[in-house]
């Protein structure tokens, strides 16, 4: 039986990944990897699998995340830009001169798998940023957090889209089933070797100080510091931004002013996410 080269990660159209780079996958995988991705491109002659609309969708993913970046002051109301200039620069490199590491296939897919999960998982790697720079992290650092940031819901790609978009409040089945995204995209990218403080925010960012959280129940300490920066960025987008089953439309400032009363989170972070903003 003829064998295939595959020459570059292929994509199927939910946004997962169906086979690395590199492998060799024989004439029965390409019948069912048809059926899965319809950018899959075989050249027969030459034996070599690739995806066939690989330029089309990196420009439409470029021009995605540059009309997310670019509108986030206005739609978070911020006045001062001059603070998005150094979390703009870094999320920037992160997303576009990074373009071989194996973990781009994962921007890739939270970019096509459902509308709101991109802008919010942007939104919320620059309001870490944000508070990131301010906390003088150097510059590896922020490159660990605002990587982790982009990635805390990566898991979400693995939870149906039934569930993730539902407009009603979810049953308690469907909220346990939301509750594995942080293990599950913790999993999910092991094999890419990430820095342990990525990791550590794709697992706790759900965690809360007082041990409500989920999926450890992690108290105090037990979260990291760039964890519990991205805990307050994830709950004031999903605040500002509105979102399936979660209310909001409140203004930064409102959401700021509710959280300095949540004894679940840092009072030190949400004052210094205030101080920034200028409230």
């Amino acid at each position: 039986m003829s064998l295939f080269f595959v020459k570059e990660d292929i994509i199927s159209d939910d946004g997962i990944l169906l086979l690395s780079k590199g492998q060799m996958v024989n004439e029965k995988v390409l019948s069912k990897l048809k059926n899965l991705s319809s950018t899959v491109s075989i050249d027969y002659k030459n034996r070599v699998i690739y995806n066939k609309k690989r330029f089309q969708n990196n420009y439409c993913i470029q021009k995605t995340t540059n009309k997310i970046i670019q509108s986030f002051g206005i739609r978070k109301h911020i006045l001062d830009e001059r603070i998005l200039e150094k979390p703009n620069k870094v999320l920037s490199n992160i997303i576009f001169e990074l373009k071989d590491e194996p973990w781009q296939i994962y921007i890739n897919a939270l970019c096509s798998y459902v509308g709101w999960l991109y802008a919010h998982s942007i939104d919320v790697s620059i309001i870490s940023l944000l508070m990131a720079v301010e906390l003088g992290y150097e510059d590896y650092r922020l490159h660990n957090i605002g990587l982790g940031a982009l990635l805390h819901d990566i898991g979400m790609l693995m939870i149906p889209k039934t569930i993730i978009q539902k407009p009603e409040p979810l049953d308690k089945n469907e909220e346990l089933i939301i509750f594995q995204h942080c293990e599950l995209g913790v999993s999910s990218i092991e094999l890419f070797n990430l820095p342990r403080e990525c990791t550590e925010i794709i697992m706790q960012h759900h965690e809360r100080l007082d041990g409500s959280g989920y999926p450890k129940g992690l108290k105090g300490n037990e979260i990291s510091l760039s964890s519990k920066v991205v805990m307050i960025a994830d709950i004031v987008d999903m605040m500002t931004s509105g979102m399936p089953n979660i209310k909001g439309g409140y203004t930064m400032d409102a959401a700021i002013r509710m959280l300095e009363k949540d004894e679940k989170v840092s009072s030190e972070l949400v004052a210094i996410l205030k101080k920034i903003l200028g409230f």
